[in-house]
């Protein structure tokens, strides 16, 4: 992949998420969102795949998975008004489609096409898939926890402003039902443990599954990255100051302090 095959992209991302701006501002708000998000993860990959390091064309592979990893997202919302998949389609795949619909990656080889789609199609599954193919898992893992680190700071920027008009683009509809919590999802927590989307019940529910993601992180930059961004620390002052949840966050901070630490955590995937 050259330099003029990822302006190229990059060209037709904005071309694309522009038509679906128009009139209505709370619409515009969550499309824009959802593009600030997408640059940030860009960002993100760049950053853990140096730290490998990968090589520069991976890199601009590595790149161009973050920049289409949700661009079903755009549509899912337009025809759905929702992000919720469960309610809807599945928003990696709906984006594949959408790719492979606009031929946008038919300059790229086989090889190019297989380390784009098949991260995007794995990047919002409960766990990568169980591969063989050492190259494609780096594309995946980086992938996921270059999304995680931004999705935290999606969420925490919601939890801790006054205005939330992008309410139920973050929360799900999920009520706040104070210090009430999910015993599965405690335990997952303790155990070290991703918690499982179909435990969720409420609000505090939601946050303590997304602290549970840091024990889905990969590499050693991801460690870093979020223990500099303090992302956990602020998610978990957002939540009930009971013993059992608080005992939670702190079990997840020193596995971040842990991991963080290049002495003690492997930089290659696990």
């Amino acid at each position: 992949m050259n330099k003029a095959q990822v302006q190229k992209f990059k060209a037709w991302f904005c071309e694309y998420v522009s038509g679906f701006y128009g009139n209505d501002p709370n619409q515009n708000q969550i499309y824009e969102l959802k593009e600030r998000h997408t640059l940030r993860v860009c960002e993100n990959i760049l950053k853990i795949g140096e730290s490998i390091p990968l090589s520069k064309n991976d890199l601009k592979i590595a790149e161009i998975t973050a920049l289409f990893h949700d661009i079903g997202r755009f549509k899912q919302y337009r025809d759905y008004a929702t992000f919720n998949d469960k309610n809807s389609v599945n928003h990696a795949r709906f984006g594949i489609r959408q790719l492979l619909l606009h031929k946008i990656l038919n300059s790229l080889s086989l090889n190019e096409k297989r380390f784009i789609l098949i991260p995007i199609a794995w990047h919002n599954a409960y766990k990568p898939p169980d591969i063989k193919d050492d190259k494609m898992l780096v594309f995946i893992k980086l992938l996921r926890d270059a999304d995680k680190l931004d999705i935290w700071k999606v969420v925490v920027d919601h939890y801790t402003k006054d205005k939330k008009q992008d309410t139920i683009a973050v929360l799900q509809n999920l009520r706040d039902n104070g210090p009430l919590y999910s015993k599965k999802i405690i335990k997952a927590l303790y155990d070290k443990q991703l918690a499982q989307i179909s435990h969720l019940s409420c609000l505090t529910d939601l946050k303590l599954l997304q602290i549970s993601w840091v024990y889905d992180l990969n590499f050693t930059e991801s460690y870093r990255l979020l223990r500099q961004s303090g992302f956990i620390e602020k998610l978990g002052q957002t939540l009930p100051k009971t013993r059992q949840i608080q005992g939670a966050v702190k079990v997840a901070i020193r596995h971040i302090e842990k991991m963080a630490d290049p002495k003690q955590a492997r930089q290659a995937v696990r």
